[in-house]
């Protein structure tokens, strides 16, 4: 009997792990196994590992503007609707789900909607899976949103506890990088990698941190930027610098500053793939974020010598956040402050 597996990613980091989970059965689990990729937001996928893919283009663009906010969640309804009625058939079908999170409209439904979901897990999408968020002013915790994406047909649910539903007796279990340090580590599944090994040579790579302009200003980000480097250059004198902007917000932001500041050192890495992939042929003996979940994955596959290092930018909009704190500190990342002023 043919087994099906359902994957609902929605950013190239998600999808990632979903195809290490696939990657990781052996070859006669994955014959016995019918694996069906739920792609709203149209990723690039490896075709290798899909026998079914529905597919949309719902963006995952982030606004700082209320009304731009509420037209983008409109689209993504639309294309929601669409694929819920085409995967509908599968409603009432034994499989497994794997989601993300149950703040997403279309996970939601799937969760709460189909009848017959056998087992059901949750896969990492960052640091939010390593202590407890809930639905608070998220979509689905607003009665007339329900209401509403009831009525089109997305029967969507506001629930209790954390935002992935990981405490539910019907959660069976969570995909992570750190079992041990995840919200509710006893359901806590360690995501297949493999560690890297290869030679150190003397690269830098600085992870952009885009999305947080909108909660400060350009120019506080791209100071506290220039303060990063100015550390490197005195550290790392001589080094070449990589720097992969963030898959969201404005990737060209720091490009001019960036050409200007390091010149002939830099190197802009435009490829939208999470850098866990990229990061082999780079090769970096010293990695930098601004807190960035990527550091902490980078920092449990490369070599035990690469020097990791996050900058946690301090200000009225960015808190101390005592559990985050702790996750770098366990991981073995040195911890760095920087003074920024917040938007307005």
């Amino acid at each position: 009997m043919i087994k099906i597996n359902m994957f609902l990613p929605i950013t190239p980091y998600t999808l990632s792990i979903s195809e290490r989970i696939i990657a990781a059965q052996t070859h006669d689990n994955r014959k016995s196994r019918k694996n069906i990729l739920i792609n709203p937001h149209g990723l690039n996928f490896n075709k290798d590992y899909w026998d079914e893919v529905y597919i949309g283009s719902a963006s995952r663009k982030v606004s700082d503007k209320k009304v731009e906010r509420y037209i983008n969640f409109s689209w993504q309804i639309i294309t929601f609707l669409k694929i819920y009625k085409q995967i509908k058939s599968l409603k009432n079908s034994s499989l497994d789900f794997y989601y993300v999170d149950l703040a997403h409209v279309l996970s939601n439904s799937i969760f709460f909607g189909f009848n017959k979901i056998v087992n059901m897990y949750v896969m990492e999408d960052g640091l939010l899976n390593y202590y407890k968020v809930t639905l608070k002013n998220k979509m689905l915790d607003k009665k007339n949103t329900n209401t509403f994406l009831n009525y089109i047909g997305l029967p969507s649910r506001k629930f209790k506890g954390d935002i992935t539903g990981v405490e539910m007796d019907v959660v069976n279990g969570q995909y992570v990088y750190f079992p041990d340090l995840a919200f509710t580590p006893k359901k806590s599944i360690q995501i297949p990698f493999k560690k890297l090994s290869y030679d150190l040579i003397d690269r830098v790579l600085i992870l952009g941190q885009e999305p947080i302009v909108g909660l400060i200003t350009v120019t506080s980000y791209l100071n506290s930027l220039c303060n990063v480097i100015d550390d490197s250059l005195i550290d790392f004198k001589d080094y070449k610098f990589y720097y992969k902007p963030h898959h969201h917000g404005k990737n060209k932001l720091a490009n001019k500053f960036l050409q200007k500041k390091l010149g002939e050192k830099l190197n802009i890495i435009e490829d939208n793939t999470p850098i866990h992939m990229l990061v082999a042929e780079i090769k970096p003996s010293v990695v930098i974020s601004f807190g960035s979940t990527a550091s902490l994955n980078l920092k449990l596959i490369l070599p035990e010598k690469v020097v990791s290092r996050v900058y946690l930018l301090r200000s009225s909009v960015f808190p101390i956040n005592n559990e985050q704190e702790t996750m770098f500190f366990k991981a073995g990342i040195s911890i760095f402050e920087l003074d920024c002023n917040s938007k307005g």
